[in-house]
């Protein structure tokens, strides 16, 4: 990720943090946590209860963020103009 961009990071309460973006060169939502994707590739449900998939691009991040936000994670959300270095991702 070279460009500008919105990362939602998700902090388990044992510890690990997943990262969750939108990735501007292809359009798809990305993640740095295998687990994380399966979950996120079932749609989620907005603040307002209405269900939001992964084609929503970024609105999806505002459901993720509220999804985990409502259920007690630790979530933030914040944006980055550098490259972010990650060894593993996925596209979902």
């Amino acid at each position: 990720m070279a460009e500008h961009a919105d990362i939602i990071a998700v902090q388990h309460p044992r510890g690990a943090v997943a990262l969750v973006w939108f990735d501007l060169p292809t359009g798809a939502i990305v993640t740095t946590h295998a687990g994380l994707r399966e979950i996120l590739r079932r749609g989620l449900r907005d603040w307002a209860g209405q269900v939001v998939r992964i084609s929503d691009g970024r609105v999806f991040l505002s459901a993720v963020y509220d999804h985990f936000f409502l259920k007690g994670y630790r979530v933030h959300w914040f944006s980055a103009s550098e490259l972010i270095c990650t060894q593993t991702f996925y596209r979902l």
